[in-house]
């Protein structure tokens, strides 16, 4: 071990909590999915128009969900626009070095948003382990393949970890494109404020038949590229 790696293990934990996907942690979290999500999403996101839903009527067992990085108020909102079935079985992927800090209270996190800790600088292959686990377990996961939020609410570059883990897993991908979270919570506020969010929802994409990884990768991009450039159907009611 180097001892740059020592230093980060004393600042953050890159091991999950193994029992967020347990039944008693699974209840408490539906419980407690009005006061953590639900309300903040309705009181922020005002108003909150959300397109292709229908989508994922067909989409069965699990799933890699990937969203554009524009805020920290993208996983309340992603989460809350996916139907119940898939929603209630999905771990979201979170930066250690953010998140799981030993000064904070990463189990919050875990047990509530069902999240787990990826190392973002250095983690290799490693780091897609439990990710990977959990979707050959049966569970989906929602990923962010930016790898940092955007300051400008254009969509950057896609690292290659959702393309392995799809590719490995044999898991489709469902692209979510969202307009608007810049704006109620932009990279370094603190606090969220109201503002008119767009969600796209987008076809699921398998990566069956992709020549490499990076190729699968240009796949996912170019998915998330074709929802960020089309327009409204229509008005939020």
């Amino acid at each position: 071990m180097t001892m740059v790696a020592s230093v980060q293990q004393e600042l953050y934990s890159t091991q999950p909590h193994t029992w967020q996907t347990q039944m008693w942690a699974r209840v408490l979290r539906r419980t407690g999915r009005r006061w953590v999500i639900s309300r903040y999403v309705k009181r922020f996101c005002q108003p909150l128009l959300v397109e292709g839903r229908e989508a994922l009527q067909g989409l069965k067992g699990p799933a890699i969900i990937i969203a554009n990085h524009s805020s920290h108020f993208d996983t309340p909102v992603a989460l809350s626009v996916l139907p119940e079935r898939l929603r209630r079985r999905t771990a979201v992927a979170a930066a250690a070095d953010r998140f799981y800090r030993r000064t904070k209270r990463g189990w919050w996190y875990s047990l509530f948003l069902n999240s787990f800790p990826m190392e973002r600088h250095g983690g290799g292959s490693a780091t897609l382990a439990y990710p990977t686990s959990l979707l050959r377990r049966g569970w989906s996961v929602l990923m962010y393949p930016e790898g940092t939020r955007s300051t400008t609410g254009q969509l950057g570059s896609f690292h290659h970890g959702v393309a392995s883990m799809a590719m490995q897993a044999k898991v489709p991908v469902v692209p979510i494109f969202t307009e608007g979270l810049q704006d109620v919570m932009p990279k370094g506020q603190r606090s969220p404020r109201p503002a008119a969010v767009h969600v796209r929802i987008g076809a699921p994409v398998s990566l069956v038949g992709a020549a490499s990884i990076p190729d699968g990768t240009a796949r996912l991009e170019d998915a998330m590229r074709r929802l960020a450039e089309s327009p409204p159907r229509r008005q939020a009611a």
